[in-house]
């Protein structure tokens, strides 16, 4: 679609910055400033959980490049 390939996945590898944040929840006010959006998520150990779908984001990425 003329949609570079370097930007598209560049902009995956953002989504999974922000949706392993999300998960794991490694998000704060100070690292998201204005646009910080605390969501409501079970307690404990989430970490094979980020793991699964960061390696989703990663199979994205391989095969865009």
């Amino acid at each position: 679609l003329g949609v570079p390939t370097q930007s598209t996945a560049r902009a995956v590898a953002i989504m999974k910055a922000s949706a392993t944040a999300h998960i794991g929840e490694t998000n704060t006010p100070a690292l998201g400033g204005s646009k910080f959006r605390k969501m409501g998520t079970a307690q404990g150990d989430c970490s094979a959980l980020v793991a699964e779908a960061a390696s989703y984001f990663d199979r994205v990425i391989s095969a865009i490049a």
